[in-house]
């Protein structure tokens, strides 16, 4: 998997290796009731969407992640390629393994081993990009963490409900947050766009 999409895209248009233990927990949990009774609006959503673009810039200047996108860009001309030499095989096989390494080595300020909301909260607060972006933009981290959260439940909802294959809502959704995904699709995708443009520059 190229190094973008397995740590950038990963790390901004959603927050699920970090936080997939805590939305999996039961809906007695605290985290989970938490979250249950969080409610998604367009002010958070706006400074989310500034908190994440700024998280993108400062990840994009991280010299692992430039040497990354290079490999990215090397490994795709390779591929191109209707047939390869030794010398591109070798190359290959290279570049695969420092791909690997700087993989292992990016340090994903939302990933890790945090299962709770205080666990998430810890990490975004020690790494000082993401806490200058959350104080600019007047959030607090668990405030944050748990914007996210409600975010991915709920649209993943939205996107089982258009496809047919969700009916009835768990009682753990609430039904105002998945009509808030549907109500700013635009807005959404529109980020999801802008990051992944960024996360294409080389």
């Amino acid at each position: 998997m190229a190094f973008r999409l397995a740590r950038l895209h990963a790390l901004l248009l959603c927050t699920s290796i970090a936080t997939a233990p805590v939305a999996a927990q039961r809906p007695t949990d605290a985290d989970a009731k938490e979250i249950s009774y969080y409610t998604l609006t367009l002010p958070n959503l706006k400074k989310v969407i500034n908190i994440n673009r700024a998280l993108l810039q400062s990840v994009m200047q991280d010299p692992k992640v430039q040497e990354g996108l290079k490999i990215d860009a090397e490994l795709e001309a390779l591929s191109k390629k209707d047939e390869l030499t030794q010398a591109d095989e070798k190359r290959r096989a290279e570049l695969e393994a420092r791909q690997e390494v700087l993989e292992n080595a990016f340090d994903n300020p939302l990933g890790g081993d945090a299962q709770t909301l205080s666990e998430i909260e810890a990490r975004i607060k020690s790494y000082p990009p993401m806490a200058q972006a959350l104080q600019r933009e007047g959030m607090a981290p668990r405030e944050y963490a748990k914007f996210w959260l409600t975010f991915l439940q709920a649209a993943f909802a939205h996107g089982f409900q258009k496809s047919g294959m969700l009916q009835e809502l768990p009682p753990e959704v609430k039904p105002e947050n998945v009509k808030f995904i549907a109500e700013h699709e635009a807005e959404i995708e529109a980020m999801q766009k802008e990051f992944e443009a960024l996360g294409r520059r080389r």
